[in-house]
């Protein structure tokens, strides 16, 4: 497993260029926001649970300067399945009130709708935190859709979670499926991406399924950024760009 130590810097930018994206079919297609008009590359996001109530477009301007930097790709920014934002777009599925919502259907439903985006070019998706976990779930119903996975601040071991997490009630974690417990992705090369103050998904979940893929051989880099937190400062924001962008190098060579 390859460790990096990153420095950082973050990037804000205007948000532009915004409208509906529909990869999938009618009756699962999330919904979300298409940034840029790229055909080299799609580069699919994927927000956290945002249990608290936040806004789970947070990451549009993060997107929006991720199109702009590199205008052969098309930039896709998902709601997650059961998600709405402030616009009344809705995705298909069940968050559940934003709680253990981490379910092979849902899986399914972003697995679906990757497939369809990989049809036009190739695929590097990003999940943060909760929507790691579920990118992690959908990589092993279909992984041959996305070249590579940068799973940040991912909960991909569930067991290991709610026994870091000893107040939890016991029914905190009953629907969801753990990325341990399911196929590991054996074609996506996967970068495991955690700041080292992670206090809410700490290292060592990300470090636990980083062994697991290993044993199982996939291709995975583990990167834990000094500094870094979990919602997006200023160095997990730039050592999540460095990673898209050595992602999206190796996809185009």
């Amino acid at each position: 497993m390859k460790m990096r130590d990153v420095c950082i810097t973050w990037f804000r930018a205007v948000l532009f260029g915004l409208a509906l994206s529909a990869p999938a079919d009618a009756e699962e297609a999330l919904a979300g926001l298409q940034i840029g008009t790229g055909s080299a590359l799609s580069i699919v996001m994927f927000h956290g649970d945002e249990g608290n109530g936040g806004d789970p477009t947070a990451m549009v301007a993060f997107g929006a300067e991720i199109a702009r930097r590199w205008p052969d790709a098309t930039v896709h920014m998902m709601l997650r399945p059961g998600y709405r934002d402030p616009w009344g777009r809705v995705s298909p599925g069940e968050n559940y009130g934003r709680r253990d919502q981490y379910t092979l259907e849902n899986a399914a439903i972003i697995a679906a709708n990757l497939r369809a985006l990989s049809e036009a070019a190739p695929v590097i998706a990003v999940g943060h935190s909760g929507g790691a976990a579920q990118l992690a779930l959908a990589l092993s119903l279909d992984e041959g859709s996305v070249e590579e996975a940068i799973l940040v601040s991912c909960p991909c071991d569930l067991d290991l979670w709610q026994q870091m997490n000893p107040d939890w009630p016991e029914d905190t974690i009953v629907r969801s499926v753990s990325a341990m417990d399911v196929v590991a992705p054996q074609e996506t090369r996967v970068t495991l991406l955690v700041g080292a103050q992670d206090a809410v998904t700490p290292p060592a979940l990300s470090e636990s399924y980083g062994a697991y893929l290993e044993q199982a051989g996939a291709t995975v880099d583990l990167v834990v950024v000094p500094d870094g937190d979990h919602s997006g400062n200023r160095a997990l924001s730039q050592a999540w760009l460095m990673a898209i962008f050595e992602a999206r190098e190796r996809v185009l060579e």
